[in-house]
């Protein structure tokens, strides 16, 4: 049998403690108390060597690999933190805004049910060893296992197979497709709703009442008859007096148990048939609200946001800059051309009807029905003039969507959004009273220092022309985006239970009344009621996302699909798409460091590190020099940075990849010749440089209570390079100080 890798080849995840160990050791299987133990396996190869010091580990990658095993590292590291704290959650904030209620008992069982699937999946894959093998299966199925792991051992005969078995099983808890541990704690933050109550309605309830009423009646003196009854329906009476009222504060917890006297139970029923008549039952009630319930069979609370959903959303909403779009563009007539330079004449037909139409939609764009002549359109999909199209994007506008965007429609509203107009640099006001043909003057794109790229008005509409035509872009919910600026930025959550713990918290249920009562609506009564902004049930829907615009876009997704709806995206759709596990790179997506950044904002420890240390430590053994100790403090030194550093590239690349689309869009302006006569203003953006942080000050998320709102602060990353090379230099020189470096 060959050595291990004694730094990062061997790791124990240990399933009743909090850690898991990188383990600069000779004992590779490093077990808990009761012998329970899940290796973890770092690095699949390196060279195709066994015999590798950790020393030499470190310098495969801190240099002949490179930044390739570096980011391999982080990762799987990131990964085994995410199991780590699946299977030892624990320090959680409860009064953080985003802590889900009972999310530790509900980790806890997803620990449990991905542990018997993933044990199920091993025995089906043995199953079928089984069957294609015969009586051979064993041999080979101990093959496999030697073939996959053989940086560790390369001989069936003296195999460990306990050892190789538990490390197949780790890698599925790490990286399998369906049964890994950052998939399952994603479901849970993202999928998983623990706070629901299951309904009964009021003809239910009525039925219920009529049949207590007879049983009261026919036994006026016979106590145990009655409370043989209601034991098999103690809820009953709670239900009966809360279906009297619609507000959710005044209804009460069932306090009958089967330890109640057969008198207290029949007392309790006489004086809710006393004191309820009938006809006060006019509405649906919770069947109990002593407790949640998972199960919401009738889509009571579709599009209810759980606290974790709303840390992925703000995120998403802080670095990505969502904005709902709509547009009306008005194309160009058939000699009219953009390439040669735009002229009025561009936008006249032959016959003189299209110089006609094109007024009487500006004018109508201008004019004192703008709102509803728009909402119009949108709902219809055609405006008043057949040539001139409306669209509504079922996508949102982001820094990093440059698929369903054209670049000159995102620097243009990017530009109106977070640049403050910037005293008219790049815009200027629309006159109401301006015409097509002076408009299209205006917009031509010469440059020139007195020229404006685009018009911009007070209802969140921008107005500009590119190759296509004029277009005239709508911020739609603009009015919230305007709002946010100077609203209450304090965060809020939906509590759990009540203080005392007898009944669902009143302010949750009076939620849950809300998108019961909306969810029972028809299409037609849903969007109606999303259009009235001033309603009660637009402001009580998702009450807990306090920044106004992001509430406009959340209660709007519930509209999605709906005949007869201005809207059609779905923001907490996009939110799942980019925080989903993927195989692309990694470095292009959340997910890396999503699990990570929500725990440790709901955490007690404030520190990052300590953080880190709850759940992985890098250990050191008596048989180690004092170099080699050293790499191992340099070596977690180093992971602390990388983390960080990730943490501030995500945080930084929407805005990155929007300032590299941004500048190919104002390079291919500038490579064409004024000869041509091709429309060469470009936007002059003296923020692009900072667009993350300006963006995220527009964009922001609530504050927590008392919780690490690190996720949310945005760093440089020239800071971040400077640790990140002073760490590998570091370890650069513990290595060449070791009398362990190099192969063994």
């Amino acid at each position: 049998m060959k050595k291990l890798l004694t730094l990062l080849g061997s790791v124990s995840l240990m399933t009743t403690t909090a850690q898991m160990a990188v383990a600069c050791s000779p004992n590779y299987d490093q077990k808990d108390k009761d012998g329970n133990s899940i290796l973890i396996q770092f690095l699949q190869s390196i060279d195709g060597k066994a015999q590798i010091s950790s020393t030499d580990v470190l310098w495969k990658l801190i240099n002949t690999n490179g930044p390739k095993n570096r980011e391999k590292l982080t990762l799987d590291l990131l990964k085994m933190i995410n199991l780590s704290i699946l299977s030892n959650a624990k320090d959680l904030n409860d009064d953080s805004i985003y802590a889900n209620y009972n999310l530790q008992n509900t980790l806890n069982e997803r620990w449990t049910s991905l542990n018997a699937a993933v044990d199920r999946q091993i025995s089906t894959e043995k199953d079928k060893y089984k069957k294609d093998y015969g009586k051979k299966w064993e041999k080979e199925w101990n093959k496999m296992l030697v073939n996959r792991y053989s940086v560790y051992q390369d001989d069936v005969k003296s195999m460990d197979q306990e050892f190789l078995e538990n490390k197949y099983k780790s890698d599925i808890l790490l990286s399998d497709t369906n049964n890994n541990a950052s998939k399952a704690l994603l479901d849970v933050l993202l999928n998983t709703d623990q706070m629901g109550v299951t309904w009964i309605s009021s003809i239910d309830v009525i039925r219920k009442y009529n049949a207590l009423e007879r049983i009261v009646n026919t036994n006026k003196e016979n106590d145990a008859n009655i409370a043989n009854y209601l034991k098999a329906d103690l809820n009953q009476i709670a239900q009966i007096e809360n279906s009297t009222t619609n507000e959710a504060n005044k209804w009460k917890p069932t306090t009958l148990t089967l330890q109640n006297t057969d008198k207290e139970l029949a007392d309790a029923a006489r004086n809710a048939i006393a004191n309820v008549k009938v006809s006060d039952i006019k509405h649906d009630t919770p069947v109990s609200v002593n407790e949640f319930t998972v199960s919401d069979t009738n889509g009571s609370r579709a599009g209810f946001l759980s606290n974790s959903q709303r840390f992925f959303l703000d995120k998403f909403y802080t670095t990505q800059a969502p904005l709902a779009i709509s547009e009306v563009v008005i194309p160009f007539s058939a000699n009219g051309s953009f390439d040669n330079g735009v002229i009025a004449q561009d936008f006249h037909s032959d016959d003189g009807l299209d110089q006609v139409n094109n007024q009487k939609l500006m004018q109508q764009i201008l004019g004192e029905n703008s709102v509803a002549d728009w909402n119009r359109w949108v709902v219809s999909k055609s405006t008043d003039y057949e040539k001139a199209t409306i669209k509504n994007y079922d996508k949102l506008m982001t820094l990093s969507n440059s698929t369903d965007f054209t670049q000159d429609m995102r620097s243009v509203v990017y530009d109106f959004v977070l640049n403050d107009k910037e005293n008219n640099t790049n815009g200027s006001k629309i006159d109401t009273g301006t015409t097509f043909d002076d408009l299209v003057k205006d917009l031509s794109r010469t440059s020139g220092k007195d020229n404006h790229f685009y018009k911009y008005d007070d209802l969140g509409r921008v107005y500009y022309i590119d190759s296509t035509g004029m277009h005239i872009v709508q911020i739609d919910g603009y009015k919230f985006l305007v709002d946010s600026k100077t609203s209450e930025k304090k965060g809020t959550k939906q509590n759990g239970l009540s203080e005392d713990g007898k009944q669902i918290n009143s302010d949750t249920l009076a939620e849950l009344n809300e998108f019961k009562k909306f969810n029972s609506l028809d299409n037609n009564e849903k969007v109606i009621t999303m259009k009235n902004t001033e309603s009660n049930a637009y402001k009580k829907l998702n009450s807990a996302v306090t920044n106004p615009y992001l509430h406009y876009l959340v209660n709007n997704s519930m509209l999605k699909g709906l005949e007869g709806t201005y809207s059609s995206f779905d923001i907490m759709s996009e939110v799942k798409t980019w925080s989903q596990v993927s195989s692309s790179d990694s470095s292009t997506f959340y997910w890396t460091t999503c699990v990570f950044d929500y725990f440790r904002t709901i955490s007690n420890e404030k520190s990052q590190e300590k953080f880190i240390q709850q759940y992985i430590s890098f250990e050191t053994s008596d048989e180690n020099t004092e170099n080699s100790n050293q790499v191992i403090q340099n070596t977690e030194k180093w992971f602390f940075e990388a983390v960080s550093t990730k943490q501030s590239s995500i945080a930084n690349k929407p805005g990155q990849l929007f300032k590299t689309e941004d500048k190919k869009w104002t390079d291919e302006i500038n490579s064409k010749t004024s000869a041509s006569g091709y429309p060469k203003l470009t936007l002059i953006n003296k923020n692009i440089g900072k667009i993350t942080n300006v963006a995220g000050s527009t964009f922001w998320a609530p504050t927590d209570n008392g919780s690490n709102n690190s996720a949310f602060v945005i760093e440089s990353d020239t800071s971040y390079s400077l640790n990140y090379s002073i760490i590998i230099e570091a370890i650069e020189n513990s290595y060449r100080e070791s009398k362990n470096g190099g192969a063994k």
